[in-house]
């Protein structure tokens, strides 16, 4: 009985480190998407090595007005709905997986349909967004008690599928439709669903 209990405790410390040194899964949301229209839900799942891995699905939904090349076929105010897919590869430095400076690797799927809010017909096929890309950021990602704050700046290159738009145009005068490189950050808000992690702060 008295070498068990030495190696019950042996065992109770193994698994408690091995709980505390990890974050995850962590379900989150991207605060910032909401200033453009985007409503994003996400997940991280840490895995070997301090590497994790993730996918944000983002649903679009904002008013666009739509320009046209072309006189015969005038474009107008829409509904642009559609979803964005991205996933990404993430890795951290420090002590602790999923907590901390972290570097990242996305990539980047769009497709959105314009609906006219005149309920007019457009003449021709309707208008269709279509892009892909990826980022790179570097980011720090806190977790106190069982929320976690992610904070990231990089960098995004897209390119836009314009065949889809054929003779329209969003017409953005603020905002831009995106294509080439760009700088892009934000801010994720989540919690942490495995609730493995206690963060110094508690």
């Amino acid at each position: 009985m008295k070498k068990k209990l030495p190696i019950l405790c042996a065992l109770i410390t193994v698994l408690n480190v091995q709980v505390i040194a990890q974050v995850g899964p962590v379900i989150r949301t991207n605060l910032t998407d909401m200033l453009v229209g985007r409503y994003s839900l996400g997940a991280e799942v840490m895995l070997p090595l301090k590497f994790s891995l993730g996918v944000d699905v983002d649903y679009i939904s904002r008013n666009v007005f739509v320009g046209s090349n072309h006189p015969w076929y005038p474009g107008g105010d829409t509904d642009k709905r559609g979803i964005i897919l991205e996933p990404q590869v993430r890795w951290y430095p420090g002590e602790i997986a999923g907590q901390g400076i972290y570097a990242a690797i996305s990539g980047f799927f769009g497709y959105a349909r314009y609906s006219r809010v005149d309920e007019g017909s457009w003449g021709v096929a309707p208008p269709e967004w279509m892009a892909f890309g990826s980022s790179f950021h570097l980011g720090h990602q806190l977790s106190i008690r069982r929320y976690v704050l992610d904070a990231f700046l990089g960098v995004t290159w897209t390119q836009d599928n314009g065949n889809g738009m054929g003779i329209f145009y969003e017409d953005r005068a603020l905002l831009p439709q995106p294509t080439g490189l760009r700088l892009s950050g934000g801010l994720r808000f989540g919690f942490n669903a495995g609730g493995g992690h206690q963060s110094p702060i508690d």
